[in-house]
This record gives structure tokens, sequence and C-alpha cells, in this order.
């Protein structure tokens, strides 16, 4: 009985450590364990993508888009469907500034309580409200939690199912110093970051931002969009 507790001890704390630190090196793990999710996108190329999730909101959008601005920096916005209907300006907003959009589901919260059928139903909802065009096309279930099912029925409408490898779980109102250090010990060429602009408060991650990109830079990285991430990595891959 001791034996079974401190192992559920020690599995606890390795849990935490994971949870808290987000080694690079359980990437490989959880890639075997979760095929059909992007963590990362495996290239030599100097560039990181940047994500943010939950908007558009028209307060706090705005403002990660004239940081990105400031940095000659792009980033992939995961939107939620109904919040794109009500606040179109700033979709327009995002598209004009270079940006790319990705599908975070018609409305936040999860969806493991959706039938296949309401799941797809609220994705091409999503995609029409956010004028996705053909071609490629990123979805991050919210929560970044789906049954496997529902992630092949998003792939089979042609998505590719994307979370990252550098998450500072800014919803939880983490310091600022957190945030910074997280993310930055984490840029290596292919990491995609995920920060959140549609929260209640995501003014820490907002200061943060700046710091992450400067620290970018300096060590000869590049910000891009996710799916100019992925492109790079194949452009890569043809020419060798």
């Amino acid at each position: 009985m001791i034996a079974v507790l401190v192992a559920a001890f020690i599995l606890l704390l390795v849990g935490l450590w994971v949870f808290w630190i987000e080694p690079l090196a359980v990437l490989g793990v959880l890639e075997r364990l979760t095929p059909n999710l992007v963590y990362r996108v495996r290239t030599e190329r100097p560039l990181v993508a940047l994500s943010f999730d939950d908007g558009p909101h028209p307060e706090f959008t705005p403002q990660v888009l004239e940081i990105l601005e400031r940095h000659d920096a792009k980033a992939t916005f995961f939107l939620i469907g109904e919040r794109a209907l009500s606040h179109p300006e700033e979709v327009s907003r995002i598209k004009a500034a270079g940006h790319e959009v990705g599908n975070h589901y018609f409305r936040n919260g999860p969806t493991l309580l959706h039938s296949d059928t309401e799941f797809a139903r609220n994705l091409v909802k999503t995609e029409r409200a956010l004028g996705i065009a053909e071609g490629r096309k990123l979805f991050r279930p919210p929560g970044g939690v789906g049954w496997p099912g529902q992630l092949r029925l998003a792939r089979s409408e042609g998505y590719d199912c994307v979370l990252g490898c550098a998450y500072p779980h800014d919803p939880m109102r983490l310091p600022k110093w957190y945030i910074e250090w997280l993310i930055v010990k984490n840029l290596r060429p292919g990491t995609i970051v995920i920060l959140h602009d549609g929260i209640s408060d995501p003014r820490r991650s907002i200061q943060a931002l700046p710091h992450i990109l400067r620290a970018g830079r300096e060590k000869g990285l590049r910000f891009v969009s996710i799916g100019g991430l992925m492109i790079a990595a194949v452009e890569q891959k043809d020419t060798k």
C-alpha cells in the first residue's frame, strides 16, 4: 500500500513538473500518443509561430496587432465563431495586417459533450463566420481538448489540428515573469507559442509580448504564422 502511494505521489510530481515547466523533451512522447495533433513544426529554419486564442476582442485584439506591427511579427489568431460575428471589424483588421485566422469552434467551451453532427456543424459555422478560404485550414479545439473522432472529423474537413509547445497557461492570470520565462526558454526553430487575447484579462500576456518578441529576435528567430511555418518546413524538405 505504501509503495502504491509513493508511486502515485511521484507520478503527481512528474505531472506537475511537466505542466508547469513544459520541457521540450516530452514532445516526442506527446506526438506519438496523439499523432493527429501538431505541437511543433520540424524545421531548421529560424522561424517560430505565434498564436492567440479566444478572440476577437474589441479592446485587446487591437493592442496585440499594434505590438506585432511594431515588431514586424506575424501570428495566427484562433477565433471563436460567435465572437467573430459580433466583431467582424476585428476579423477584417487581423486579415488586413497579414495575419492568419484559425478555427476555434463556434462557442467557447469544451466539445466533449457534442455529437459528431453537432461538432461538424459548429466547425462549418465558424469557418463561414471567419471567411476561411480554401487552402490550408487550422483548427484548435477549445481548451486544447477534443475526442479523437472529433479531430478526425476536422481533418476530414481539411483542417490541421494544432496545439503548441510554449503555453504559459495565461488564462490562469499567472505573473508576467512566468509567461515570459516559459515561452522564451522554449523558443526554438519550429516552436508554436500559445497566448490569449480573448480572455477576460489578457493584460499580462500583452505586457509580456514585447519581451518575448525581442528575446526571439536576440536568438536569431523570426515570428510567423503557423501556416507560414508549415509552408517553410515543406519548402525546406523540397530543397533537400
